[in-house]
């Protein structure tokens, strides 16, 4: 009769590893590993190790784990030391079967594991290029990222704020988290100095397992800042990390403890403040930011959450924000931007419908105006409304609601320091129409009226028109928006590639990214297209020969001598093109001079040299900072009211 008791092959094999102590072990290994990577995401950057030094930290704890098992099968830590274990259910067959498959699964789980990293690419430090056309990002195509030398006496001339880790019990904070973000931006884009990168593109890095250094060459930024948010009722930290990316060292870390936290406003505004005066700090600027009015904390909690439901850009979402805006308001019926967030909302809702909401619109342009007139120096406020006047002659097939301009001609004066006395402008050249928004409330608006047109690069019959979209190409290059400018204009000469200002402009989104091998190709391919005005033979050697000499410095001296050639020979050049050549050269009194006929001609072009790498050498020169200022005041057109 067979025995119903004995024990099956794997049943052993699991009682023998709870004897030998190796299920206890792996539980162990597991809590002592998070403890670990823990420490090391705290004190690694204050040594300035980056995130390259965490992910390797973590693929070693990995990879150790299979090894380290097969160890506590065969020894066993005891009172008097290690010693090996025997004895145990099984013979010494069963023995060695057991250790020779948990020897198995350890090669085979290590070896997968690694080829998977490899697979991969986890220490490839090139990144994926946009674009057919584009090759990598880099400067070269598979050299890896060389660490550059910190030098702290070496001014910022670029930074970038990643997305803030929500660290709150149930990450439930995440409203709070998003708000402390966009304040923090906001804040430093005021400094005339710094180049800091927009929103729009650094959102994709949210959770990224990037090193610091490339992230610093995607973004084109001297400087990176990451940090994270731990929020509870009764507590509020905010820890951020400044760290010089390019050689992926540790600047400073700032944090900020405070107990019971009901004025939101107030502490994001504090704490960006203390930020910006630690950047301007080092980087020997004063700038003066305006101090925040009070506002009822119930108001401000409920605008927070409203912003997040906002930015989910879903119907439901919308609604959602809609009603806490209005909760805002009733706490608080003078709080600006919860009616612009209602604005902005209500006009969304009212896309959403099969047939555009006519009342939904109209009340949304009132609430935007409402806005401007509580608070016209609100920069979501007028770029809400404009967006919103722009956008309406389109969808309701009239201009009648937009108001009509008083016939009064707007002229502003730029005084030059050392150059000319003034220079004349009519300001109703300028307006937000000629740049991508550059808030969260005006981006959400601004996709959502693309999609609804069926896309700016399409005209009313729905054929393909390349200049519209060469147009919305344009303005995402004013906003350093460079990724989604090169995924239009790659669509550009690819469609159209007669299309002579598409590969001009996708040449000149490469080299801002830094890729002039891409746009050494970009430049062959416009030449072989024979699109008019295409380089010829001899121009595209000519730049394949400055490139191999001087890199980036070879195409602008390129550039610059191509674009004089043509405005030699009556070609109409806009100004703005002649100016980023020579200050990406660093030749400062031309590029003013071109910058200032630019001005005198309305180029709106001088609307993006805030956002334009190439200007990134010139900005602590005082001709930059006026005609920076004077740029970023004539984006809203006052004729447009």
């Amino acid at each position: 009769m067979p025995d119903t008791n004995k024990t099956s092959g794997f049943g052993q094999f699991l009682a023998e590893m709870r004897r030998r102590h190796v299920v206890r072990f792996a539980l162990g290994y597991a809590a002592a590993a998070f403890v670990i990577l823990q420490l090391a995401e705290i004190l690694f950057p204050a040594f300035g190790i980056g995130e390259g030094g965490l992910r390797v930290l973590v693929i070693i704890t990995t990879l150790g784990f299979p090894p380290a098992l097969v160890l506590a099968w065969v020894y066993d830590l005891t009172r008097d030391g290690i010693h090996r274990t025997d004895g145990g259910i099984g013979g010494p067959l069963f023995h060695r079967l057991a250790l020779g498959t948990l020897l198995v699964i350890t090669v085979v789980s290590t070896g997968g594991l690694g080829w998977y990293l490899a697979q991969q690419d986890i220490f490839d430090t090139t990144q994926l290029s946009n674009g057919v056309l584009s090759g990598p990002t880099s400067a070269t195509e598979d050299d890896a990222i060389t660490l550059a030398t910190y030098d702290p006496n070496e001014p910022i001339r670029s930074l970038a704020v990643l997305p803030l880790d929500d660290y709150s019990e149930g990450g439930d904070q995440a409203y709070f988290t998003a708000s402390m973000h966009e304040e923090l931006i906001a804040k430093l884009s005021r400094l005339n100095d710094i180049r800091v990168v927009s929103r729009t593109s650094v959102m994709r890095y949210a959770g990224t397992i990037l090193s610091m250094p490339e992230i610093g060459q995607a973004l084109n930024a001297d400087v990176v800042i990451e940090g994270s948010v731990t929020r509870t009722t009764d507590r509020t930290r905010v820890t951020l990390q400044i760290i010089h990316a390019r050689s992926d060292s540790h600047i400073e870390t700032l944090q900020w403890d405070s107990a019971g936290v009901t004025d939101i406003l107030a502490f994001q505004t504090e704490i960006a403040h203390e930020v910006v005066e630690e950047i301007a700090a080092q980087h020997d600027e004063s700038i003066f930011l305006q101090a925040v009015a009070s506002v009822d904390p119930e108001a401000q909690d409920a605008y927070f959450r409203g912003r997040y439901e906002y930015e989910r850009g879903t119907p439901q979402g919308y609604r959602t924000a809609i009603g806490m805006f209005e909760d805002a308001l009733d706490a608080d019926p003078d709080f600006v931007p919860a009616l612009v967030g209602m604005a902005g909302a209500r006009f969304l809702i009212g896309l959403e419908e099969e047939d555009v909401s006519e009342e939904d619109l109209a009340q949304a342009h009132d609430e935007a105006l409402a806005a401007v007139e509580l608070d016209a120096e609100s920069v979501e406020a007028r770029e809400v409304l404009a967006l919103i006047e722009r956008s309406m002659p389109d969808l309701m097939g009239s201009d009648q609601m937009i108001p009509a301009p008083d016939g009064v001609k707007q002229v502003h004066i730029v005084r030059m320091p050392n150059g000319m006395d003034s220079v004349e402008v009519d300001i109703t050249a300028f307006d937000t129409a000629w740049v991508a928004a550059v808030t969260g409330l005006g981006e959400r608006i601004e996709e959502r009226v693309r999609r609804w047109s069926g896309n700016m690069e399409r005209g009313g019959s729905g054929a393909w028109d390349p200049s519209r979209a060469a147009f919305q190409a344009r303005r995402y290059l004013g906003s350093g928006r460079y990724e989604e400018a090169s995924e239009v204009l790659t669509r550009i000469v690819q469609d159209s590639p007669e299309f002579g200002p598409g590969w001009e402009m996708l040449v000149r989104t490469q080299i801002v990214t830094g890729d002039v091998d891409a746009a050494t190709r970009t430049v062959q391919a416009w030449h072989d297209s024979g699109a008019a005005g295409a380089p010829d033979e001899s121009e595209v050697s000519e730049l394949g020969l400055a490139v191999e000499t001087n890199g980036t410095r070879g195409y602008w001296n390129w550039t610059a001598e191509r674009l004089k050639a043509l405005d030699a020979g009556g070609n109409r050049v806009p100004r703005m093109e002649l100016a980023n050549a020579h200050a990406a050269l660093g030749n400062a009194d031309e590029a003013f001079n071109y910058l200032t006929e630019a001005l005198e001609r309305g180029e709106p072009g001088v609307l993006g040299i805030r956002s334009d790498p190439a200007w990134d050498d010139l900005r602590s020169d005082p001709r930059y900072r006026e005609i920076g200022q004077q740029a970023q005041s004539m984006r809203f057109s006052p004729g447009r009211r």
